[in-house]
């Protein structure tokens, strides 16, 4: 009997449990025996009823989120609206790192386009320039371009073509030499066997008459004459017959070199049509470009050629 009640107090205490599902009963003092019970089944929970206990201080992993969240866009909008407030606030009276307020810029002032010109040349007042670049000062051969100023700045209006200068190349020119002098002058007239291309240049039709005065010892020097042959007041075996130099003076263009006429200096030197040879000191070009350039030349712009190595 006291096995079976101490057998009976140890279930009790152990929430009435049996280990394989087997219950323990007293008969006598004598004996004990087993007797077979229905296995114990423990309700099954409801999990829907279920709620986990969060300690205090803690949230779900949602909430945590959202929580950070809301301190990072409360700290980011706190620093901007410091950064706000330091702009604004006046600074003190004296302050050697006072933030000051800079003036409206002024319209900057129109400055003149850079020449963008071979050869450097300062075109002054002229908006139309024509370069003659030589690769070395004996070359023979040279580049042409004719230039026009635009609100964009100097723009190729012509060319390059190729243009063919004196048999001694480009430099210091003069009576003696075939040298096409190098320089910068103006082009103000322009002549030919031909008739007028339809240049603004004033423009002469020359014939036998027409000369073009190389005597050094003649007043008259390095400028247009119209005798007749064997009458006129210079040495005519050193000046040039205009009508006499065959098509290549078809159409041409002074060049206003020396035309203050200082003697030896070199006389005689235009922008005309190639026949493909060197010339004695002049530029030469084919007849279409001569003449389309003749054609965009205005007294108005104050043209300019320019002759140089480059």
């Amino acid at each position: 009997m006291r096995t079976a009640a101490l057998l009976g107090l140890a279930a009790s205490l152990l929430g009435v449990w049996s280990p394989a599902g087997v219950s323990v009963s007293a008969a006598d003092d004598a004996a004990v025996r087993v007797v077979p019970s229905a296995p114990l089944r423990s309700a099954a929970p409801d999990l829907g009823t279920l709620r986990p206990e969060v300690p205090r201080g803690y949230g779900t992993i949602e909430q945590r989120a959202a929580q950070a969240a809301a301190e990072q866009a409360a700290a980011v909008a706190a620093q901007a609206a410091a950064r706000a407030s330091t702009r604004q606030a006046p600074a003190p009276v004296g302050s050697a790192h006072a933030p000051t307020t800079k003036a409206p810029a002024a319209p900057k002032a129109t400055t003149p386009a850079p020449t963008g010109l071979p050869l450097g040349v300062k075109p002054g007042a002229s908006t139309q320039v024509v370069t003659v670049v030589a690769p070395t000062s004996r070359s023979t051969t040279a580049t042409l371009t004719a230039w026009e100023l635009r609100p964009s700045g100097w723009t190729a209006v012509l060319g390059p073509v190729s243009a063919r200068v004196g048999k001694a190349g480009v430099g210091q020119a003069s009576e003696t030499s075939t040298r096409t002098p190098a320089g910068t002058f103006t082009l103000t007239e322009a002549f030919g066997r031909a008739g007028d291309p339809g240049t603004a240049l004033p423009y002469r039709v020359v014939d036998g008459d027409d000369w073009w005065v190389s005597d050094v010892t003649s007043p008259l020097y390095n400028q247009y004459a119209q005798c007749a042959p064997l009458t006129c007041p210079f040495d005519e075996a050193v000046s040039e017959n205009l009508a006499a130099a065959g098509h290549v003076y078809d159409q041409a263009v002074v060049i206003d070199y020396n035309r203050s006429g200082t003697p030896g200096a070199g006389s005689g030197f235009f922008l005309h049509i190639t026949n493909g040879a060197p010339t004695a000191g002049c530029v030469a070009i084919d007849a279409g470009s001569l003449t389309t350039l003749m054609r965009w030349l205005d007294p108005g712009a104050r043209p300019l050629i320019s002759i140089g190595v480059g």
